[in-house]
């Protein structure tokens, strides 16, 4: 018994005689729950891999499986089959995700598509040589109703602030 191979085809033996193992019906399960969990959890399952799973072991059994895999391994096993699918809180939610990708109620979800790139924000090179430097024209004074000049308004911060509301 050296090679792996050979365990599965015992258990392939055993399965085939099951009334004469019969008292190791409860540890034949568990057996295969763990087999299963072991490929779930694996690096190499892939969508395929999971309906292939399902297929050979039914829904029932599957499910029963697939519930006994540790939430993290869910939440991975879920980001491996789907990764663009929103990400699901609860590991109850992860199960049935992966029940339906599973038995093909639910394809994988599709990628986002990402928003088109906005125009750049910067400001595209003066085009024109700027014009002979002159002494810079004045802005136009604001003039008040009485055709005096307004007086510059500024900001009033601290103690000038104070005494200005107190003022008023």
């Amino acid at each position: 018994m050296a090679e792996t191979s050979e365990f599965f085809a015992l258990l392939a033996a055993i399965g085939g005689r099951a009334a004469l193992f019969a008292a190791g019906g409860n540890l034949a399960r568990k057996a295969v729950n763990e087999i299963v969990r072991a490929q779930l959890v694996a690096d190499g399952t892939d969508l395929e891999a999971l309906r292939a799973i399902r297929a050979v072991l039914g829904p029932a059994a599957f499910a029963e499986a697939l519930d006994g895999v540790p939430a993290p391994k869910t939440k991975a096993l879920l980001a491996r089959i789907d990764p663009h699918a929103p990400a699901l809180a609860q590991p109850g939610d992860r199960v049935k995700a992966l029940l339906a990708l599973a038995d093909a109620s639910r394809d994988p979800s599709a990628p986002v598509a990402k928003p088109a790139k906005k125009a750049s924000s910067r400001k595209a090179p003066a085009a024109a040589p700027a014009a002979p430097a002159t002494a810079p024209a004045a802005p136009a004074a604001e003039v008040a109703p009485d055709g005096k000049p307004a007086p510059r308004k500024r900001k009033i911060t601290g103690r000038t602030a104070l005494r200005v509301s107190e003022e008023r």
